[in-house]
């Protein structure tokens, strides 16, 4: 006696005989190529342990978003007015008798504030470093009338004090890190230099450990310049293109290690001085003990 099985299970044989025909592509993306809730690749992880596969290494998530550099009014065209930079190390409050080293290299938030607020109300602008260079060397158009705010090392006050007072003003800045510093105790983390970055801030260079640059051999001064910046910019996602020396000491060797490490200024401590060298760059420090009337003077002395 002939055995008939029912239609409905032929059919799904043949079905799964079809599904399984080998070279039939799956209609199923691999799990790696899914994009997550929060967006991006997301699929190494989401792959099955079984699935006999070669190694994926997951896509760099985009950096976030960075603010653009602040606009200032252009100089007329042809000219190249003198930009001052000025130098700070702290933004706080510091016993003189206790710490006098301390004192000099840090000015108080009411200072500070103080400082800003005379600049906005004659008319002074900020730009970054990285604009002042480009002006500088013929490669960026020119403002008419600004300063370059820089803040030396990476201390924890540029984030909590200096930085709102900054962007109550619409001011910017530009921050030279010690690469090896970064979250140490006292010293700004990544998610504070983030911050900066997102702000428009620019994040510069300062070396790995901060060391006297004059008294290293060529391999590792290159190392301590280049390595600092590579770090940062590989960290924040954004290029680092500014440099300053640590203590300000540099000599014709570290001058020219600057250069070829691809960065297009270099600050020193030098308080006067041309701008003709953008790796030779004077600034003006601001120390814990210059009055008011003293920062206007030395200020507007340099600015038309």
């Amino acid at each position: 006696m002939r055995v008939m099985m029912p239609v409905a299970v032929v059919l799904a044989v043949l079905a799964g005989l079809v599904l399984l025909a080998p070279g039939r592509p799956s209609r199923l993306a691999p799990p790696w190529a899914v994009e997550g809730a929060a967006g991006g690749l997301r699929g190494v992880a989401a792959q099955s342990e079984a699935a006999p596969t070669p190694a994926l290494v997951a896509p760099a998530p985009p950096p976030a978003p960075a603010a653009p550099p602040a606009a200032f009014t252009p100089a007329p065209p042809g000219t190249v007015p003198y930009i001052p930079i000025l130098m700070y190390h702290y933004v706080r409050y510091v016993d003189r008798a206790a710490d006098p080293l301390g004192f000099s290299l840090s000015v108080t938030p009411e200072q500070f504030a103080a400082q800003l607020d005379w600049l906005k109300a004659a008319g002074y602008e900020t730009v970054r470093m990285d604009q002042a260079a480009a002006c500088m060397r013929g490669a960026g158009a020119c403002p008419a009338r600004a300063v370059v705010l820089t803040f030396d090392d990476g201390y924890m006050d540029a984030y909590t004090t200096a930085l709102p007072l900054l962007q109550q003003r619409g001011f910017v800045g530009t921050f030279y890190i010690v690469s090896g510093f970064v979250g140490q105790p006292g010293y700004m983390g990544w998610a504070e230099l983030g911050a900066l970055r997102d702000a428009g801030m620019e994040i510069g260079a300062h070396t790995i450990s901060h060391p006297d640059l004059t008294t290293l051999g060529l391999d590792e001064l290159r190392a301590q310049v280049s390595q600092s910046g590579a770090a940062l910019a590989s960290a924040l996602g954004v290029p680092v293109v500014s440099f300053c020396y640590p203590g300000g000491k540099f000599n014709d060797t570290v001058r020219a290690v600057a250069g070829e490490s691809g960065f297009t200024s270099a600050t020193t401590t030098i308080q006067d001085g041309p701008q003709s060298d953008v790796y030779t760059l004077p600034r003006l420090r601001i120390s814990g003990d210059l009055t008011q009337q003293g920062f206007e003077w030395s200020v507007s002395a340099k600015l038309p």
